[in-house]
């Protein structure tokens, strides 16, 4: 039995918002890849989004193209096998490493690549839990973004273009670095999956090796 109980993480995570089941064939392909606790989260709320949208869990057969295209070519501080864990609505990603736990987070709009290496976070059954409950927490201060004009974006865009769903995010069109601005006049909804591909391939990706 996992020391963090499945409830409490439903708990934190609170009511699916655009409900998407998990397919057993997905859940079982990662057995022994990510914790159990992450498996049981999958089997009971799938890869459904939170906080009006604002915190989703990734499909890691969805994601991985665009992990692994952020990822492939650039000299990190330690190595592991990635997988999607959760993005936001404006398609920051974090990522799991089967050795490393969540050690990894994507920040597509800026090109930062952030690598948190906390070995001691991987000591115990207890640390592993603990990282996914706190990982899969939609703290609306910590996730929403504030636009250039230093306000929240995330209750604007609901009411300029509508909510998400799992395969959506909102994204600058055009990008900044083009002339487009991060303000609810400059965002679309787009493909998830296919914009955080495309800044893979015009943001200059840099990895960011802050101390925490």
């Amino acid at each position: 039995m996992s020391p963090i109980e499945l409830e409490q993480v439903l708990e934190r995570l609170g009511k699916p918002y655009a409900p998407v089941a998990a397919e057993d064939r997905v859940v079982d392909r990662y057995e022994g890849v990510v914790p159990d606790l992450l498996l049981d989260v999958w089997r009971t709320v799938g890869f459904s989004g939170f906080a009006d949208g604002l915190l989703w869990l990734c499909n890691p057969e969805e994601w991985q193209p665009a992990v692994d295209e952020w990822i492939s070519g650039v000299t990190l501080p330690f190595h592991d096998d990635w997988i999607p864990f959760t993005r936001t609505a404006f398609g920051g990603m974090s990522l799991w490493g089967k050795r490393t736990g969540q050690s990894l987070t994507i920040e597509p709009r800026n090109g930062f690549i952030v690598p948190i290496d906390q070995p001691e976070m991987m000591s115990s059954e207890l640390n592993i839990d603990v990282q996914i409950l706190v990982g899969l927490d939609p703290d609306t201060e910590m996730l929403d973004e504030d636009g250039d004009d230093g306000k929240p974006m995330l209750r604007r865009l609901h009411k300029r273009l509508g909510g998400l769903d799992s395969s959506t995010m909102y994204g600058c069109v055009p990008i900044p670095a083009l002339g487009g601005s991060f303000t609810p006049r400059g965002m679309q909804v787009v493909n998830a999956v296919d914009h955080v591909r495309f800044l893979s391939t015009v943001m200059q990706r840099q990895v960011m090796n802050w101390k925490f």
